[in-house]
């Protein structure tokens, strides 16, 4: 992602990114958010797009997060 890509961020997806780093489940973080688990689907498929990798893989019961992912949420805290 480049500058001119940041432009173009909702910025409540990275609301739900820190989210889902956090709970590592879909439905938790709808519940915490207080939306539906469809919109925390949806976003994290704009997420996706957005880095363009899958940045939560599934496992098992919960997801496992790619090392893109693991980079991103490290900068979203800086």
């Amino acid at each position: 992602m480049n500058r001119n890509d940041l432009r173009r961020v909702d910025m409540n997806l990275l609301v739900i990114f820190e989210a889902l780093m956090f709970e590592k489940n879909l439905t938790r973080v709808a519940e915490k958010l207080f939306i539906g688990q469809p919109a925390v689907s949806a976003a994290l498929g704009r997420l996706r797009d957005l880095f363009d990798d899958p940045l939560l893989l599934r496992n098992g019961r919960g997801m496992e997060p790619t090392p893109r992912a693991k980079i991103g949420r490290a900068s979203c805290r800086e």
